[in-house]
């Protein structure tokens, strides 16, 4: 049974945990002479009565319990308890019940979605890996007592996070001998409620104000509440916002529509699939696929959002960490969605998250990663709108008709990229167009994998009837490959067509290796005796 938390009002909190519990720098020292126990003296402490410190913070609307209340305190607490619990405690539930923030764990139970990736959106935690967090994993006491202690204002620069206890007996949260108890008994929910409501009356680091004032400050909890619950309150907390105003002068939204997204240093094409949410985002060989396309819509403060094209619910999302892989989750108008970018002068775009234009879009081993801003080619992005220039297409095939023109023999031993006749020539005329010597079979599969690359399989059809050849031609773009199969295999450059026929340009019909142009009516072909016939189009076809 999972602790369940009740609502509570907004607040902001500053705070980095990582991996187990690993802990941030950079805060401000402690300074150990202004902290001492806010609520019980050296005699008190071993002494006082805590059995009732789960019902007093169930009481005070930190948790529910189960359908009948029960916490159940003899149970272990888990990994997904403890960061639930620390986000209600440090009065930030409301934030992570209100949006659904990205994360790529796959071991998260659903009741816990919003908490972890509120978890990781905040810095709170990064799992043991991208892909585990340790949901079900029961929680140490080094581990929780460090949440509490994240809580109460302290971080790296204070204590490691596996002598937590010890720094949590030197500020006064508990005795040694609590502690003590703690790391040689079996810890469970009692245990971690315990520590909860000692650190609720513990004061904050380098503050008079105790844990319990910040949630009052925050109406999370009510005076009245406290006193009831025996806590300890009575400084004023000066609630401050941490989050500034991100300048995004000097920045621009990148153009609206529909693109492609090509990395200047590698470049490879970002792309997703499957088309779903928390896919990874990667970086591929332009395959002219649905994957591989971006819609990016301008918000009105500038900045952009960039969006699946196939499935405009689903918004390319990055947590604000270095390092942090970047996926598809659902479109929620989070600042982790929101993107600023900078032209260059090569016309490629360094793509910035707008709340820190310190981080970008990076191509890194693969993967598309949020990284510290260098200026590397591999944060640089061009876009292409994905439309084919047929009209440059059929500019170069004409100049190549210009160099072996109709009726031009190619001689007896010709023979180009392994092939020789018909199958040759096409060849020869794909590599002058594409720059790409590529190899296909008679059914038109590649030769090799690598030939795989080259080129992308448009069509197929086993019917020469007209209506089946028409619909064929119908996806044929100028330069593009038609392959007929066995036994009687034959190789032809598609050039245009019309609503009776079409035009191709190839060698041996005619003639013995002697190149043509020739127009075919659709139906010239209805009693080919051959296997089918296949459409080919190069990958990197001519583009707008």
């Amino acid at each position: 049974m999972d602790f369940h938390l009740h609502r509570h009002k907004k607040r902001i909190f500053s705070a980095v945990l990582c991996g187990s519990v690993m802990l941030s720098s950079g805060a401000q020292a402690f300074d150990s002479g202004t902290i001492f126990s806010s609520l019980f003296s050296s005699a008190q402490s071993s002494t006082a009565d805590l059995s009732d410190s789960g019902y007093a913070l169930q009481r005070l609307g930190l948790v529910s319990g189960g359908t009948d209340g029960d916490l159940m305190l003899d149970q272990i607490g888990s990994r997904s308890e403890a960061l639930t619990l620390f986000i209600s405690l440090v009065g930030e539930r409301s934030q992570a019940v209100d949006v659904a923030y990205s994360y790529t764990f796959r071991d998260i139970p659903s009741w816990f979605s919003n908490f972890v990736g509120y978890g990781v959106y905040r810095g709170y935690t990064a799992g043991y890996s991208a892909t585990e967090f340790g949901s079900y994993d029961a929680v140490t006491p080094q581990a929780y007592t460090t949440f509490m202690l994240r809580a109460l204002g302290y971080d790296s620069e204070d204590f490691n996070w596996d002598e937590a206890l010890d720094k949590a007996v030197e500020i006064g949260l508990c005795t040694q001998q609590q502690a003590d108890e703690w790391q040689t008994e079996t810890f469970r929910r009692q245990e971690i409620m315990e520590i909860s409501y000692l650190a609720l009356n513990t004061k904050l680091k380098n503050s008079d104000c105790t844990l319990a004032d910040k949630l009052i400050a925050y109406g999370v909890i009510t005076a009245e509440q406290a006193a009831e619950e025996n806590l300890t309150f009575g400084n004023t907390y000066t609630i401050t916002n941490d989050q500034q105003q991100v300048d995004i002068s000097g920045y621009t939204s990148l153009p609206t529509g529909k693109y492609e997204l090509h990395n200047v240093g590698d470049g490879q094409v970002m792309t997703v699939n499957p088309i779903s949410k928390q896919s990874n985002i990667y970086v591929t060989g332009d395959a002219n696929s649905t994957t591989q396309l971006f819609n990016i819509q301008k918000n009105s403060d500038g900045s952009f959002r960039i969006l699946s094209a196939s499935n405009s619910s689903l918004a390319v999302d990055a947590n604000p960490s270095s390092g942090a892989d970047i996926i598809l989750w659902t479109a929620n108008g989070t600042d982790c969605q929101d993107y600023v970018a900078k032209e260059l002068s090569n016309g490629a775009y360094e793509i910035r998250l707008k709340s820190n234009p310190d981080m970008a879009v990076t191509s890194t081993n693969g993967d598309v990663r949020l990284c510290a801003y260098t200026g590397s080619t591999a944060q640089q992005w061009k876009l292409s709108d994905n439309s084919e220039d047929t009209a440059a297409a059929t500019q170069k095939l004409k100049s190549i008709m210009n160099i072996y023109p109709d009726g031009t023999s190619l001689g007896s031993g010709y023979s180009f990229g392994g092939a020789s006749q018909c199958m040759g020539f096409g060849r020869e005329v794909f590599y002058r167009m594409y720059g790409q010597t590529a190899k296909w079979s008679y059914d038109g599969s590649p030769k090799s994998s690598s030939d795989g690359k080259l080129y992308t399989v448009v069509a197929r059809s086993s019917s020469y009837s007209a209506s089946s050849i028409k619909t064929l031609i119908s996806k044929a773009k100028p330069g593009d490959i038609l392959q007929m199969d066995t036994p009687k295999m034959h190789t032809m450059v598609f050039v245009s067509s019309d609503s009776n026929g079409f035009t191709v340009y190839d060698a041996n019909w005619t003639g013995p290796n002697e190149v043509s142009v020739r127009y075919v009516k659709y139906g010239a072909w209805a009693s080919r005796n051959s296997d089918g016939i296949a459409l080919l189009h190069a990958t990197n076809y001519p583009k707008g």
